[in-house]
């Protein structure tokens, strides 16, 4: 096994990619029966952000680029663990029986006004009933930080452990499983994103009503016209799931609109405003121009949107 993973390595090298962390086989745990399943990432480097070269790559419109710049090396002195999967509909569930938890009854969804299908805040809509269809193993959506930060206070007292949300350097080390590309799959927006993310596609394209164009969706089919079940594809070089595509993902860092002045041990960003946070990993429906590995979502804490939901970290 040694030799496999240091074949790997030298191949990864040779390649032109950076091994954020030295290999690992994935090692998952729970800490509860109806816990999520976690997946440890082990101490290392990496360069965080995507440059200006990246943007322009993908199509990134100029006015809205350079929020994850400047490229700058972070370091983990310590392993810490990252949930498999997006937290789902059932363990939320869990959650709001043992605790009574609210979480209002108005999210951001797709509407059908007068043949045309738009995307906006709409009452009588929840994590219960987001306005798409979705069974108990989908990411839960239409929760807001507040109620991610409350799912995770929930596990720590519940486990003992000391569970929050990631923050942004840990998603984007954890999302890229060892490489420097793109996605964590290669550089390339074309048919491969459909074996490995639920991102933007023809199937989601044809079913909305928006136009099968490079510019917002990738050019394959991936059978999901929105939300998958956690794990439908395959897994980065961490064994994790769902890192990019099927929902964005909320953060616990406070917003910042560039990487000036941020972090680099691998720390959350606690100043800036922090009425508002990041979300990482895009989702089923963001345009193709913003589904690369670097990219950085801010939505206000109080949230609740379709395509939003949340996986969990745990200090080592």
């Amino acid at each position: 096994m040694r030799v496999l993973h240091a074949i790997i390595v030298s191949a990864m090298a040779l390649s032109g990619l950076t091994v954020a962390a030295p290999a690992q086989a994935p090692q998952s745990f729970r800490d509860c029966a109806d816990c999520p399943e976690m997946v440890w990432v082990l101490a290392g480097s990496f360069a965080m952000g995507a440059s200006s070269a990246v943007e322009e790559r993908h199509g990134m419109p100029p006015k809205m680029g350079g929020g994850a710049q400047p490229v700058h090396q972070v370091t983990f002195a310590q392993r810490f663990a990252i949930g498999k999967y997006p937290v789902t509909r059932a363990q939320f569930r869990a959650f709001v029986q043992a605790t009574g938890y609210q979480t209002g009854n108005a999210c951001a969804t797709f509407q059908r006004i007068d043949g045309h299908t738009v995307y906006e805040i709409a009452r009588g809509y929840s994590w219960r009933d987001p306005g798409i269809p979705q069974m108990d193993d989908h990411p839960v959506i239409c929760v807001n930080w507040d109620d991610a930060m409350a799912y995770a206070a929930w596990l720590s007292q519940k486990t003992g452990q000391v569970y929050s949300l990631p923050n942004e350097a840990q998603y984007e080390y954890a999302a890229r499983g060892g490489t420097s590309t793109d996605f964590f799959w290669g550089n390339e927006r074309d048919e491969q994103a459909c074996r490995y993310a639920n991102e933007p596609d023809l199937d989601h394209a044809a079913t909305v009503g928006i136009p099968a164009i490079p510019r917002y969706v990738f050019p394959c089919h991936d059978g999901h016209a929105y939300t998958s079940p956690v794990g439908s594809f395959l897994p980065n070089a961490y064994g994790l799931y769902d890192m990019l595509g099927n929902i964005w993902e909320w953060t616990e860092d406070c917003w910042n609109p560039n990487y000036q002045g941020a972090p680099t041990d691998g720390s959350a960003w606690m100043t800036g405003d922090c009425d508002a946070h990041s979300s990482r990993g895009g989702s089923y429906s963001n345009t193709a121009f913003s589904a690369y590995l670097g990219i950085r979502s801010p939505r206000d804490g109080d949230f609740r949107g379709h395509s939003f939901g949340f996986r969990i970290a745990r200090s080592g």
